[in-house]
């Protein structure tokens, strides 16, 4: 019997897991972050897994031109579990690997990566569509393997503070083209003008409307890889959306392809 969550993630490229986190480890996740914050306080610009937010231009944008952010203030962090263990152990006592992420897809995870995603009022910017496979490193053989991320919401998400939008079924159709700027490596010149990678519109597939996904503190959303999502501004006076997300590498699964999907005329 095929259950709910693997149903849609199936044939929508996404499931929500409401209450996947609860009680004491909703906790022990909100004081992760706040080391990770911790960390963060002093710095005055981004740089190595620290991305701070800019208002106007974007956190992502401001630091591959290399100008300036706003102190302490995050808009992201990457390989948090190495940062603050304790993300680790939540994870692993939530089960995500051998549970949704193994029922999602028909076989169990292997984590790679873990993010904050912290989306602060009146300045948290935008995160353009996008796919999360064509950020992948070469050496993950996307070939062979495929994404999928459960991302857990830690404060309310909502469409006036930026939640994740998903276009509906977009995992089916193949990798999109995304324009932009590639992040720039350690040492390289800063971008005078930097363009966060995205899905053009004239690209965007036209196969079902854009569905926002709210959460409340605790509950996730789990994803494919290829599917196509975003995430507006936060332009509220007080609401802050942070969230933590777990990348697990999966064998490719049947029903997606790489192939390059037809443009939309």
């Amino acid at each position: 019997m095929v259950d709910t969550a693997s149903r849609e993630i199936r044939e929508y490229g996404f499931t929500q897991l409401p209450g996947l986190a609860s009680g004491d480890a909703l906790a022990r996740l909100r004081r992760a972050v706040g080391r990770i914050e911790e960390l963060a306080a002093d710095r005055t610009a981004s740089g190595g897994e620290f991305v701070l937010e800019a208002p106007g231009v974007g956190g992502w944008a401001a630091w591959q031109q290399g100008t300036g952010a706003l102190k302490g203030v995050l808009r992201s962090a990457d390989r948090i579990h190495e940062h603050v263990p304790e993300f680790g152990d939540v994870e692993r006592s939530l089960g995500l690997a051998d549970g949704p992420v193994a029922r999602g897809v028909g076989a169990p995870g292997e984590l790679v990566n873990s993010f904050l995603w912290a989306k602060p009022p009146v300045v948290g910017s935008a995160k353009p569509w996008h796919q999360d496979i064509a950020f992948a490193p070469p050496a993950f053989d996307a070939e062979e393997h495929g994404i999928v991320t459960v991302w857990i919401a830690l404060e309310p998400a909502t469409t006036r503070n930026g939640c994740l939008e998903f276009i509906p079924g977009s995992h089916v159709l193949g990798l999109f083209p995304h324009s932009g700027d590639r992040e720039r490596l350690a040492g390289e010149e800063r971008l005078a003008k930097a363009v966060e990678p995205h899905i053009a519109d004239a690209h965007l597939p036209r196969t079902a409307e854009p569905v926002a996904v709210p959460l409340g503190p605790g509950s996730a959303v789990m994803f494919d890889g290829l599917v196509v999502h975003r995430s507006a501004p936060n332009t509220t006076a007080s609401e802050p959306r942070t969230a933590v997300s777990f990348v697990y590498k999966v064998p490719r699964t049947s029903w997606s392809r790489l192939e390059p999907a037809a443009v939309a005329a």
